[in-house]
């Protein structure tokens, strides 16, 4: 079973080519992250030290984005980004100089992290001598292989190159003292990385953190605040305002409220317009009435030709709402609800607070779409 820090996480993201401490430290404080979890548009960062087959468990449950039916699945770390993203995840989740201070060796838990490469063929080695590593041998979660990246730690010293495929017999302690617990002997077929991006084979048993792959594309907030507050909160996350374009969008949006701010209740005329059943995204008409464009200028309402039929609320819809609040500053802001229809409203009033979704930049390499 999942336990509750999956359930309770919230998602952060932001462009690795600019990611820093800072900002993560950032977008925790703005999501209310706490220490649970870190993450960027890549990759989820669980603090909880688990051995491997509950890591690997935690991350396949851990869906979001990826599918009807489809699993999620521990991080394939396949290329600089994705491997940049960690280390910094990882430093910020475990600094290494408290680490030091605290005169941990370089095989402590906190020092590492669980990854998605783990040893497929040939798994009962018993040492591997020097060129018999075969990358074939390694599969990631997604099903790849590390063909054209790889930071095995001390790969080019053929004395202390990894992976080493060190084994235990039963019984038998490893550095972190933990005993092997299968007969005959337990082999080093997991990989695990550490602060300097630098990769290590070893045991399933061990306890570190853990690294799942993000599948989706949008971070909710349940900050409820002004249109205004929410596109600033955003940006300052490096990300921006969601923006929806079509049916599987609408679907993966609705997927992510339940998921961030819980189950949706029954329409009634009682909950239709409760603040928490509508979130802000990025559209917007303040520049010219009537002409809807998400934050990077994109046009909102499908262009001629367009098979999708842009679902506006049938009675409040586009400026459709009371004369009266139309007098409350204009309804010039995008929100959508949780069953799935957008309405104009109040783009800088406090009347109008509201959860808020950000996205990803999309000009990051998701690797998951």
């Amino acid at each position: 079973m999942v336990r509750q820090v999956i359930l309770l996480l919230t998602i952060v993201c932001c462009a690795s080519a600019s990611i820093d401490h800072k900002q993560i430290t950032g977008l925790n404080k703005l999501l209310g992250l706490g220490d649970k979890a870190y993450a960027t548009c890549n990759i989820v960062l669980f603090t909880e030290l688990v051995q491997y087959e509950e890591a690997n468990a935690n991350c396949k449950k851990f869906n979001l984005g990826a599918g009807l039916g489809e699993e999620g699945r521990l991080a394939t770390v396949d290329d600089e980004e994705k491997n940049h993203d960690l280390m910094a995840l990882l430093e910020q989740a475990y600094p290494i100089v408290e680490l030091n201070e605290d005169n941990k060796s370089p095989w402590t838990s906190e020092k590492w992290v669980w990854s998605g490469l783990r040893k497929t063929k040939k798994t009962d080695v018993v040492g591997l001598k020097r060129g018999d590593y075969d990358p074939l041998d390694w599969e990631w979660a997604d099903g790849s292989h590390p063909l054209d990246f790889q930071r095995w730690f001390n790969f080019d010293n053929p004395k202390k190159a990894q992976p080493d495929q060190y084994s235990l017999k039963y019984g038998k302690k490893s550095s972190s003292d933990k005993k092997c617990d299968e007969k005959p002997r337990c082999y080093q077929n997991q990989m695990r990385i550490n602060h300097d991006g630098l990769w290590d084979d070893t045991f399933k048993q061990l306890e570190h953190p853990y690294a799942c792959d993000y599948q989706g594309k949008y971070v909710l907030s349940k900050e409820q605040l002004k249109w205004v507050d929410a596109k600033e909160a955003c940006e300052e996350a490096g990300l921006h305002l969601a923006k929806i374009r079509s049916n599987e969008e609408v679907e993966e949006m609705l997927a992510a409220m339940v998921h961030f701010l819980g189950p949706v209740e029954e329409l009634t005329e009682d909950n239709e317009w409760v603040d928490t059943n509508w979130l802000w995204v990025g559209g917007s008409d303040a520049g010219e009435e009537g002409t809807w464009v998400w934050t990077d200028g994109e046009l909102v309402l499908p262009q001629e030709g367009s098979d999708w039929v842009f679902p506006w609320h049938e009675k409040k819809g586009n400026d459709n709402g009371s004369r009266k609040l139309r007098k409350k500053g204009g309804q010039d802001a995008l929100s959508f609800s949780r069953w799935g229809e957008f309405d104009d409203s109040h783009i800088d009033n406090m009347e109008t607070m509201r959860p808020f979704a950000c996205q990803c930049p999309e000009d990051v390499g998701l690797h998951i779409h």
